[in-house]
């Protein structure tokens, strides 16, 4: 009998990449805030603020989050290909 358990400390594969996709999600959100706020800061003060790093950084997670669905995507074949095993 095959033993899954999603309350395991390593995890599945499947589980490890939705948390890919989960963190990068929410990593993309936060430094699209940073860029939003760099710009709403240049238009109300005179501070000029850094725009790079944000911008880095989306590009960096839309990479992770890309690497993180290939995983899901392994799984779900890995997984439906036990299934037909099995039947």
């Amino acid at each position: 009998m095959i033993n899954i358990n999603p309350n395991t400390n390593t995890g599945s594969a499947l589980q490890q990449g939705l948390n890919g996709l989960q963190n990068s999600t929410r990593a993309t959100v936060e430094a699209a805030n940073e860029l939003v706020s760099a710009g709403t800061l240049q238009r109300t003060t005179s501070v000029v603020t850094d725009i790079v790093e944000p911008i880095i950084e989306i590009n960096r997670q839309q990479q992770l989050f890309d690497a993180s669905a290939k995983v899901v995507q392994a799984a779900d074949q890995n997984i439906g290909t036990l299934f037909d095993a099995l039947a």
